[in-house]
């Protein structure tokens, strides 16, 4: 599964010391995924720390201090919540544990606010009655030259307890009191990008722009429920810069004197150049703050105020970076220094990156990447690109025939006082009705850029937004909660039709982006420590994982293994047929809580060992299942745990037996998965980009080295 090499691990860390510094050195690994389950005993000691040492998680405060008191009570019949806060800076927070500041202080999103939704009939732009709202972010401070890229948290505009057709969205930076708000322009403060999905957004050449965020006609469309509230900001005030405005939105590195260099922060050897992880301030000023806000406006329809079922549109994504061995990031030399395979015939002074591949080989569903595992027909409704300053345009081509699918061209600014030098907008095709390609089609993706002089950090990503016909959901279907009943008898067939214990290596993203899909290479690997009998450890800068997470299976599934295996499985599972509200979503959660009774009727179709998993989980794990899309918009639910639910016996009206049709007249006649991968989109941020940029390429570094090993020693042997 994505989760085993994606989200988080758990380690616990040696001491206070150990967990602020984020030092994993004599750290413990508890998990490569989480959640995770500790116990305490009598051999802890009074406190305990813990941290995820995925990427910069535990420097983004993703770490844990629990302190155990001694009491001869008794045992809590359920267990406490902790407080948090979110939406807050590093430096915020740890000033909210020493106790210099409230909560209150901590945490600015209770100043992000939407106005009361207003109804508005059809528009030539919006073919349907809809919801109008106007939101306002929270306050984000920043110094002449300062540079940020973090998480913050906007008032949802959409609601939280239903699905709803999203349509325009369109967003800007203002600045200046409330009731006073006045437009930032990109030469003040460059968005290097925004990620998430409030509203969608690449970067500075999106500023005001609708095109690529207007609403698809009807029967298709966008629906909310997978993407919440948090949305990442990689902004750069370019107050005081100068002169020197290009080098500090390409995030420059500097020497020791403060001078520019020709590289740029995520330039480690062999990795892309500037960008995503900016060196440093561009100034060393500290005053005057200004508080920037995102204002953004929003249009949704209620499912229900639609006459037709909704066909979803989701968006899958391409790099063309590995064109040139890069991924994501990668700099434009000086014409003078550009390859030859890289230089434009008619134009020396233009650097070409060309990438070609089939649609499934090109794009990936949540991240470019990764392999597109869809329907062998897609239907193709918008293409969107997003480049970077020097940029000259994007074009999508069929290989074989030359035909031009789709072209983003560009636009920069020229006026003095606002945008002058900068990208101010990537045009976006349109196709009405939409244009169908198979995914074994061969296609050829090619971008241009300036090489007039030196740019470090530029992009050439591509977004397809895509229908694919899997199924169609109407208002019946809509609800980000399902109700929970047990089911009369338990089918163990139905809750792991994979049999208990199995490999997920080639579903993970080591396989997907590393391109280690076979358990043995995994092993031999040389930054693999141990092997499946001593809890084995790949270790990587984007995070550890241990062998036995992903090569269960082959490692003999030890009951360490198999509870992982199975918990897993009925994950995938629920996700499967649960990402829609519906009958068969119902009838599976149903069943799980039925087999999590070692007493139900059926259930002794277990194995003894897999029994034991369920029981212990599956109840858990069935109601977790009814809070449907994102986990984030169901935080401040009031119905927090299963102590809080009664769980009744199914009706006959509740519960289809699964030789049984349901009644969801909604659902197509394929027998296809109906949950892809694509779905989790708005649930990646950009932020990850530079861990996986590191692990992918530390990752080639090591399948180089043992191929290089094999060399040697044929030589040898020679």
């Amino acid at each position: 599964s994505v989760s085993a090499f994606f989200l988080h691990n758990v380690y616990k860390m040696p001491s206070r010391e150990a967990m602020e510094k984020c030092d994993f050195s004599s750290a413990t690994l508890l998990a490569s995924s989480s959640p995770f389950a500790y116990t305490i005993t009598s051999d802890d000691g009074p406190s305990l720390y813990f941290a995820c040492e995925v990427g910069s998680h535990c420097f983004g405060e993703q770490r844990l201090e629990v302190e155990v008191e001694q009491s001869t009570s008794e045992p809590r019949s359920s267990l406490p919540y902790s407080r948090f806060v979110l939406g807050t800076s590093s430096e915020s927070c740890a000033r909210l544990r020493r106790g210099d500041i409230s909560v209150s202080d901590a945490s600015r999103g209770d100043e992000s606010d939407c106005s009361p939704p207003e109804l508005r009939e059809a528009t030539e732009d919006i073919d349907r009655p809809h919801y109008f709202r106007s939101c306002l972010g929270p306050p984000i401070t920043m110094t002449p030259g300062g540079v940020i890229n973090q998480a913050s948290l906007l008032h949802f505009p959409f609601p939280t307890d239903r699905r709803v057709l999203i349509g325009t969205r369109v967003w800007e930076f203002v600045q200046g009191d409330i009731g006073a708000l006045e437009p930032v322009y990109v030469n003040q403060l460059y968005i290097h990008h925004i990620a998430g999905s409030v509203v969608m957004g690449n970067g500075a050449e999106n500023i005001r722009q609708s095109e690529e965020d207007a609403a698809f006609p009807l029967p298709f469309g966008m629906l909310s429920g997978d993407f919440s509230d948090n949305m990442l900001f990689h902004l750069i005030d370019l107050r005081n810069t100068g002169d020197q405005w290009l080098e500090c939105l390409e995030c420059r590195c500097k020497n020791g004197e403060g001078t520019y260099l020709s590289i740029g922060g995520s330039g480690d050897e062999g990795g892309p150049g500037g960008g995503v992880s900016c060196c440093t301030n561009c100034t060393d000023l500290s005053e005057p703050t200004i508080d920037y806000r995102l204002r953004y406006n929003v249009t949704y329809t209620e499912l229900a105020d639609v006459d037709v079922p909704i066909d979803p549109i989701v968006m899958i994504s391409t790099d063309v970076a590995p064109g040139i061995d890069r991924y994501v990031e990668w700099d434009v030399a000086q014409w003078q220094e550009l390859p030859p395979d890289q230089s434009l015939p008619e134009n020396p002074k233009v650097q070409v990156v060309t990438r070609v591949g089939t649609l499934r080989d090109l794009f990936g569903g949540f991240f470019p990447g990764a392999k597109y595992t869809g329907q062998d027909l897609v239907k193709v409704h918008r293409c969107i690109g997003h480049l970077h300053v020097a940029a000259l345009g994007m074009w999508l081509y069929d290989d074989k025939t030359n035909e031009l699918i789709c072209h983003n061209d560009v636009e920069y600014g020229d006026d003095p006082d606002q945008d002058k030098g900068f990208l101010r907008s990537v045009s976006v095709t349109n196709y009405d009705p939409p244009l169908s390609i198979l995914a074994d089609r061969t296609l050829r993706i090619v971008t241009h850029y300036d090489a007039e002089i030196l740019h470090t950090g530029v992009m050439g990503l591509l977004f397809l937004m895509v229908s694919e016909g899997l199924t169609t959901v109407s208002s019946s279907e809509a609800s980000l909660t399902v109700d929970l009943c047990q089911a009369p008898t338990c089918d163990p067939n139905a809750i792991l039709p994979n049999g208990g214990c199995r490999d997920s290596l080639q579903d993970s993203i080591m396989c997907m982006f590393g391109g280690v899909c076979d358990c043995n290479v995994l092993l031999s690997l040389p930054d693999t420590i141990g092997g499946c009998d001593d809890g084995g450890v790949y270790m990587s800068n984007f995070g550890n994982v241990t062998v036995g997470s992903l090569c269960a299976q082959h490692c003999g599934c030890p009951m360490s293994l198999l509870q992982d295996s199975v918990m897993e499985q009925i994950q995938e599972r629920t996700e499967d047929l649960c990402h829609y509200a519906g009958a068969e979503c119902s009838r599976y959660l149903a069943n799980l809580y039925a087999c999590a009774q070692p007493w139900s009727d059926g259930a002794d179709g277990f194995e003894e060992s897999v029994m034991r998993v369920v029981a212990e989980q599956g109840k858990r794990m069935a109601f977790e299942g009814t809070k449907l899309g994102s986990s984030r918009l169901h935080r401040f639910d009031k119905v927090k745990s299963l102590e809080d639910v009664q769980i009744s016996l199914c009706n006959s009206t509740d519960y289809f037996s699964e030789s049984e049709s349901a009644p969801s007249a909604s659902m197509s006649d394929t027998d296809e998965t109906k949950f892809s991968l694509i779905y989790l989109f708005p649930v990646v941020v950009v932020g990850l980009i530079a861990g996986l940029a590191l692990y992918s390429n530390k990752v080639r570094k090591s399948q180089k080295t043992i191929a290089e090993f094999k060399v040697d020693s044929a030589l040898e042997e020679a």
